[in-house]
């Protein structure tokens, strides 16, 4: 499957869904649920986010359920954020709820 990309210049308000890999370098006013998920250093995703795999060097305003969850030194994140495993980066900001376990796995 291949990756789609929101580009540092794109908006979009409303949901995003896709079964494949999704990188933000723009802003997404949505929802957003596909297998792998990239907020790069630009990005802004306000909704909540459903995916196997997150990875985040943006800012994120929403829900996260995950089965991995890496939140690099550049990152904020303001989350209820349930995964199975959490790696946060000396530098990242968070603030929210953090549900850590196996509960936590969403549906593939």
């Amino acid at each position: 499957m291949s990756e789609s990309i929101v580009s540092a210049d794109l908006v979009i308000e409303g949901d995003i869904k896709c079964e494949g890999d999704l990188s933000v370098d723009g802003k997404v006013m949505g929802n957003i649920n596909c297998k792998n998920l990239i907020v790069n250093t630009g990005g802004f995703v306000q909704g909540d986010i459903q995916v196997v795999c997150l990875s985040s060097f943006g800012i994120i305003s929403g829900n996260i359920q995950a089965k991995s969850v890496e939140l690099k030194e550049v990152s904020n994140t303001k989350s209820n954020l349930q995964s199975a495993e959490l790696e946060v980066s000396s530098g990242a900001s968070i603030s929210g709820t953090i549900n850590i376990g196996r509960k936590a796995e969403p549906a593939e």
